[in-house]
């Protein structure tokens, strides 16, 4: 193997390394070398230099850096393999010999050029014509400055509908490829561009590629237009699934694993106005709710997660969704509420972004106190029913704490702030907790197989898993029923196939956030050709009759169990992968033994089953 590393001199050689370091450190000219704030410690004096004629990158106040894979080993929390490859990558040089590792499929490379080329093309639109002037206005309007917009390498889709088509097909890029990025459509008569007079916001995984991107309008004419979306997502691709993406986290990801936490929010505009106010350590998810695969995926750079989220209903019960995944996960979690706003981007843009980082940092909840303030906020105390509500809601949420202590602690809260005796409380508490499992599902209207649907199966060889199909249909069938279903099994939504965690987020966070009952036509209406195809083949697979067991509360929960399961397996081949890809002795023997530990989980599984 020791020739893998042959070229090291050579790739070290060909290091522009304050182009390197730029990338996670902003560097000012000092001399013939470059300073900067340190990327592995806190400092408010720059002690970082960066020396370009000895390829070297030193802070002296910590020690921290060295040569350029050094620095990438340190910064990116990887192995000396692995740092060699992407720098190799960053230098455009090919080594000998490859280890057996996680990297860029020959098959993708093309899809990441394209992609690259789009988004340059219209970055350059954006900085070139008239059109590119309007849009700087805007986002200057929105306190976004040139250096912010060129950090982000935020663009502009002109008004033209294949310009950036002509550039791509100048570019020696064929037609299919172009469309399997999302970024052209066929017409009648040729090509266009599917995106068009919109601020363009490249999305990039975490190793830094263009695999996306979110469209906003700008013109006063289209934001006056109520038909007009605002954004529009590039639909998942080959290299794009929004369910494993997580908005900045490239440039995010060296002040994370500095300051030993990472800020969550709903939105890109949210995102970036942490970043003005210093808090690069902000991402996002991509037009989807927080998954599984987003957790692990942070898993591995922190423990720590701040959620701000919106303070509106449908903020809130995302929050809530969040904190029991990451719980899952046994993070340290905290959350801010924007009193005075809707979100970030509004607070920093209405009061200024010191401001915004001072009522940040200050005002950070633990997520049992996040969950207690919120079913009571904006509560009228006053009103029996209502405090009979938020009472079972507080409730519910002590059944979460394992600490007697802490649940002591909050029912006294709950009693003063409900202005009730602890004794009676803490009786009403016992017998919640002696009832609230058993669960009735007697007044559900279960669920019953529509009309077929005169609509070919386009998979005809594969079998749904019928747990899927029941829990599905249990959550169509009424609102309040699929959210307890969805609170039950977040844990374990790996089990779900990817189409159906994606049909499944739609219903549930989604459709029902706008419907109190399923209305098919409407449902449908949500969702693009891919979802809709999945939807409907589920339909009609379902109408073929091979489900023989009644739809019953015991029917619900075996359901459950059987997800759990396919939940333990999926996530052994995650770890499968990852073990074939890891360098690292230490992390693979990790990974080994938390498979065994699946597994053990997964045959318990199987046995309480078959009980």
């Amino acid at each position: 193997m020791q020739n893998n590393y042959d070229d090291t001199e050579k790739i070290i050689e060909a290091t522009d390394i304050v182009a390197l370091v730029s990338k996670y450190v902003k560097l000012e000219k000092h001399g013939k070398n470059y300073k900067g704030l340190c990327p592995f410690h806190q400092e408010d004096t720059p002690s970082f230099v960066v020396s370009p004629d000895k390829k070297l990158a030193h802070c002296f106040g910590c020690g921290g850096g060295g040569n350029p894979i050094n620095f990438l080993m340190q910064i990116e929390n990887v192995d000396f393999p692995k740092a060699l490859e992407m720098l190799a990558s960053f230098n455009g040089i090919e080594l000998k010999n490859q280890s057996p590792k996680k990297k860029v499929e020959d098959n993708n490379l093309k899809y990441y050029k394209i992609m690259q080329v789009a988004s340059d093309f219209y970055k350059k639109y954006m900085d070139s014509t008239n059109d590119g002037k309007i849009a700087y206005k805007y986002l200057e309007q929105r306190g976004l400055d040139k250096a912010i917009i060129d950090t982000f390498q935020i663009g502009l889709a002109p008004d033209i509908g294949n310009t950036l088509y002509q550039v791509l097909k100048d570019s020696d890029f064929l037609e299919l490829d172009m469309a399997d990025c999302s970024l052209i459509e066929k017409g009648k008569n040729d090509y266009y561009d599917l995106f068009s007079n919109r601020i363009m916001f490249p999305i990039k995984d975490i190793d830094g590629h263009v695999v996306a991107f979110s469209g906003r309008i700008y013109k006063e004419e289209d934001l006056k237009n109520k038909n007009q979306a605002k954004y529009m997502n590039s639909r998942e691709t080959k290299i794009f699934h929004k369910g494993e993406v997580l908005f900045n986290l490239n440039l995010a990801k060296p002040f994370i694993m500095k300051r030993k936490r990472v800020i969550l929010h709903e939105g890109q505009m949210d995102v970036i106005a942490s970043y003005r106010a210093s808090m690069e350590e902000a991402v996002c998810t991509m037009g989807t709710a927080l998954t599984d695969y987003h957790v692990k995926m942070l898993s591995r750079i922190t423990n720590n997660v701040v959620i701000c989220y919106d303070n509106d209903k449908a903020g809130i019960e995302a929050s809530k969704k969040a904190i029991r995944l990451f719980r899952n996960h046994n993070f340290n979690i905290h959350l801010v509420i924007l009193d005075l706003t809707k979100d970030s981007d509004e607070y920093v843009n209405k009061y200024g972004i010191d401001a915004y980082y001072e009522y940040f940092n200050s005002n950070l909840l633990d997520a049992n106190s996040y969950l207690y303030q919120v079913a009571l906020m904006g509560k009228n105390l006053s009103d029996s029913t209502v405090k009979e509500s938020v009472k079972d809601e507080v409730f519910s949420i002590l059944l979460e704490m394992e600490s007697n202590t802490i649940q002591s602690d909050y029912l006294r809260l709950l009693a003063k702030d409900l202005n009730t005796s602890l004794e009676a409380l803490t009786k009403d508490f016992n017998d919640y907790q002696n009832t609230h499992y058993k669960q009735s599902v007697e007044t559900i209207n279960y669920p019953t197989f529509i009309e077929e649907v005169p609509y070919p199966i386009s998979i005809p060889k594969q079998e749904f898993n019928l747990c899927e199909i029941r829990l599905f249909l249990f959550a169509r069938a009424d609102k309040s029923y699929a959210m307890e279903i969805d609170r039950r099994i977040q844990e374990y939504m790996s089990g779900f196939s990817k189409p159906m965690q994606k049909l499944w987020i739609l219903l549930v966070n989604s459709f029902y956030d706008n419907y109190s009952t399923f209305d098919e036509g409407a449902f449908i209406k949500m969702l693009d050709e891919e979802e809709a195809r999945f939807y409907l083949d589920l339909v009609a697979y379902a109408n073929q009759g091979k489900d023989k067991t009644p739809y019953t509360e015991q029917s619900i929960m075996d359901s459950i169990e059987k997800l759990k399961v396919l939940s333990k397996k999926s996530d052994n081949v995650f770890l499968d992968k990852r073990i074939q890809t890891s360098n690292s002795q230490s992390e693979i023997t990790e990974l080994i033994n938390e498979k065994i530990r699946n597994k053990r989980k997964q045959n318990e599984l199987n046995k309480n089953r078959r009980k």
